[in-house]
């Protein structure tokens, strides 16, 4: 099968490694990786009017809409034509998943996989509390794993909700409201859940396994 002939939903909770291992599906094989937060930072850079609503939104202290995440998610996968997508970071909730499904059903279309990205709560604080960020580029390094290099020590951080009780507030969320789109995907039998926590190649290989991809 070709990355085309796919539409799928990466999801699980916080530091499970979904944003990596769409871009390096995305790369190797042309998926389109549909990260609605990335296009939601993309519009409000680019003050678009919708970027300017969300905005407002956040600079009030409030989640962005979910209207504005539908609005984002459906025009990016129609971008596409409705085929070799991955969604990362949506569907969040129950009701974003039954939107997401209307709208596929709306084109005779449906999702062929969902990917639960397994991981427990000791691995995610300890991926999450060693993650570095480089502040010019967005590269993601990890103090274990992926050593940042000594001579770029100086542009490194630690993002503020990956200290370890923001992370524990994370999870809550998580557990609270994307969590139960493991029953929901596994009743329509759509649900493929991996474990996470190996090596990026070895879990790399086990997505592409399961999406019989060379």
């Amino acid at each position: 099968m070709s990355a085309r002939d796919h539409r799928l939903v990466f999801f699980g909770p916080p530091g499970a490694g979904k944003g990596t291992q769409a871009r390096r599906l995305a790369s190797e094989f042309g998926f389109a990786h549909i990260s609605t937060g990335a296009i939601l930072r993309k519009i409000i850079r680019a003050d678009t009017p919708l970027g300017q609503e969300a905005r407002r939104y956040i600079n009030d202290g409030n989640l962005v809409p979910d209207r504005i995440v539908r609005i984002l998610a459906e025009d990016a996968i129609l971008d596409e034509d409705f085929s070799g997508f991955i969604l990362d970071g949506y569907p969040r909730t129950l009701q974003q998943a039954e939107w997401l499904q209307e709208f596929l059903q709306s084109q005779n279309m449906s999702l062929t996989v969902a990917i639960n990205f397994v991981l427990t709560d000791e691995e995610v604080i300890s991926r999450l509390s060693q993650r570095r960020i480089h502040r010019l580029t967005g590269e993601n390094f990890h103090l274990s794993n992926k050593p940042p290099p000594p001579e770029e020590a100086e542009f490194m951080i630690s993002r503020s909700d990956d200290q370890p009780e923001a992370i524990q507030q994370r999870l809550k969320i998580y557990y609270r409201d994307t969590h139960p789109l493991v029953e929901y995907y596994h009743f329509r039998g759509l649900l493929c859940s991996i474990d996470a926590s190996g090596a990026f190649s070895e879990v790399q290989s086990k997505i592409c396994e399961v999406l019989q991809l060379p």
